[in-house]
């Protein structure tokens, strides 16, 4: 009889841990997918709001990304505002293949910006955002 009871609390304990890993697993997911989609949401706010300015891209690495069959790149940057004044920027963002030929070392791309002193946010214009 308590062989039974024994086995009974083994099986209790593990199905609530199992059911506590599943709860936590959830959560997470729907945490990171929550910060993605705002991710996506400020990207697309400095794209439609931002200034435009000019960068120099300084480098150019490939990630181990990809979005919708778009390769991840990070971009350092050396950006010229419309005043003149410059400020490095590291980017990191998805590019269509039929742009690769413009994403190279010491090519000019179009980005915008915001932000003000030394926080700035910076998007690239053709770079792929859903």
């Amino acid at each position: 009889m308590t062989s039974t009871l024994i086995t009974l609390i083994i099986a209790a304990v593990i199905v609530v841990f199992g059911l506590t890993t599943g709860l936590i697993l959830i959560l997470n997911v729907t945490k990171k997918l929550r910060t993605g989609k705002e991710t996506m949401e400020i990207r697309k706010e400095i794209l439609k709001y931002g200034s435009p300015a000019k960068a120099i891209i300084q480098d150019i690495a490939e990630t181990s990304s990809s979005m919708h069959g778009r390769p991840g790149v990070r971009l350092d940057l050396f950006v010229t505002q419309e005043d003149g004044q410059t400020f490095q920027s590291v980017v990191t963002t998805f590019i269509p293949v039929i742009h690769i030929p413009k994403f190279q070392k010491g090519c000019e791309i179009d980005v915008k910006y915001m932000g003000e002193g030394n926080v700035r946010k910076v998007e690239v214009e053709d770079a792929y955002v859903i």
